[in-house]
């Protein structure tokens, strides 16, 4: 037995699912930046709205795709001894439907309602208690975001 088979790292299944996860992820939302409307030269103040998202998406594709590679870098020897993988934990489940829901809730309540009722649910359903600290985090959010895209960007939220 060589050096290079009894030092070797078994694949790490979680990673690889977590890694195929993200690229399918990444694949769908770029698609979905084709979907956005072309704003004329004049507007676009150099670059277009789809540029920045898709480059964001590029790189998360490309990580995701090292992420990859690392975990099935294996031998035969360790194909055979893999661990079947854990089951995923229901805050996981819970925690993204919460976020759907804010995702739905924001366009017709408004961002910082949204937010008001969001962010105290996650940080229940996350198991945190002491209601000072929390509230004064979401404060402090809640302010940082008005000050960056209210006063700073002059960005309209909806």
């Amino acid at each position: 037995m060589s050096t290079s088979q009894t030092h070797a790292k078994p694949i790490d299944r979680t990673l690889l699912f977590e890694s195929i996860f993200i690229m399918v992820f990444a694949t769908a939302m770029f698609a979905t930046t084709y979907t956005f409307d072309k704003v004329p030269a004049i507007l676009a103040q150099g670059i277009q709205p789809t540029v920045f998202p898709r480059a964001v998406l590029v790189v998360m594709f490309l990580l995701a795709a090292l992420q990859a590679f690392k975990a099935t870098r294996l031998t035969p020897q360790q194909v055979s001894d893999l661990k079947p993988v854990k089951a995923v934990p229901p805050i996981v489940f819970l925690t993204a439907g919460l976020l759907m829901a804010f995702a739905a809730l924001m366009p017709i309540i408004g961002t910082f309602p949204a937010i008001v009722l969001f962010l105290p649910a996650l940080a229940l359903l996350w198991g945190e208690r002491r209601g000072l600290l929390m509230s004064l985090s979401f404060l402090g959010f809640l302010g940082f975001a008005y000050v960056l895209f209210g006063l700073i960007m002059n960005v309209p939220l909806p």
